[in-house]
């Protein structure tokens, strides 16, 4: 495959297995176009284009010519220089490395940021909460978030690519789309009674199992195995955690158990005041789930995996 179809590709498999609904989808992508239509000069000349076709702004070929052929990938959950510099020595020990993937955003993926947590504004929709409190809730945190990022070094990974002439790209919520969704269905496939089977649930999965034997397993932060789950509900993408007025809503909209892959100290007592059980997955684990299920669909089409920086590959 050629990198740029890489890249289109990974975006249209986040696609089918967004929150959004289709229709919804396309009018989020629709309103920037609008947006974009209105602007002149300099705005204009800045505007990140990729945006009229990618709704995930932490997810992003941030160096490298798209007609590159790629038959090999290094990929890895965070990328810095020293995975770059792995993945040139390993090219030059033979291993086919085109180029570089990481999951966590970098370049100028990382200051937008903050802008990919408005998917959790659909999700909680979803759940029964309106669009106006989840948007007036999520405001602040995505101005949080948004503040969080904007100091960060977000091009040291990039320049590394360039003095090596790597390709680099980043896809986060692209990926973190496919592990809320596999792990929703097998939840909703399951029907799981008690906290415990929640628990039980992902350690069927390979990854927590090899998470589990390094000594971060599922864990249960808030409630206890042995209690009613009541409604449980995944949410793993829209790019970190939300707010902790969540909690409220949510308890509201009748979630008995919440399934995420990290949370905030400061949200774990809200959670017990709302009465709610909450089952941490775990980052890694969670994170290298979507990675394979997109890496398995790559392999199909010819391009080899290598796994780097925490990313446990495995097949299915």
């Amino acid at each position: 495959m050629r990198l740029g179809e890489i890249y289109r590709f990974a975006v249209e498999v986040a696609k089918g297995s967004d929150p959004r609904t289709a229709d919804e989808l396309e009018d989020d992508l629709r309103r920037t176009e609008e947006r974009y239509r209105k602007m002149e000069g300099e705005e204009r000349a800045r505007f990140d284009l990729d945006s009229l076709w990618n709704p995930y702004p932490d997810s992003r070929l941030v160096h490298g010519d798209p007609a590159t052929e790629v038959g090999g990938v290094l990929w890895g959950i965070d990328i810095s220089t020293g995975e770059m510099v792995l993945a040139d020595r390993l090219r030059e020990r033979g291993i086919p490395i085109d180029a570089v993937i990481g999951h966590h955003p970098f370049g100028r993926a990382r200051p937008a940021f903050g802008d990919a947590l408005h998917l959790h504004e659909h999700i909680y929709e979803r759940l029964g909460i309106p669009i106006n409190v989840a948007e007036d809730i999520m405001a602040p945190r995505i101005r949080e978030v948004h503040d969080m990022s904007a100091p960060a070094n977000y091009d040291r990974a990039v320049d590394a690519a360039r003095l090596l002439g790597l390709p680099l790209m980043c896809l986060h919520s692209v990926t973190d789309n496919l592990v809320d969704r596999h792990l929703s269905r097998l939840v909703e496939r399951e029907g799981p009674r008690m906290v415990g089977d929640v628990v039980d649930l992902l350690l069927g999965q390979p990854e927590h199992q090899h998470a589990a034997r390094n000594n971060n397993p599922p864990e249960v932060y808030v409630g206890d195995r042995k209690r009613r789950a009541g409604k449980v509900v995944v949410r793993m993408t829209g790019g970190t955690s939300g707010p902790k007025e969540l909690y409220e809503k949510l308890a509201d909209a009748g979630v008995g158990t919440a399934v995420f892959m990290h949370i905030p100290e400061s949200h774990l007592e809200e959670a017990r005041k709302h009465h709610m059980n909450v089952v941490i997955a775990g980052h890694v684990a969670s994170d290298s789930l979507g990675m394979n299920l997109l890496a398995d669909r790559l392999e199909e089409r010819g391009v080899e995996v290598t796994p780097c920086s925490g990313f446990i590959r495995v097949r299915r």
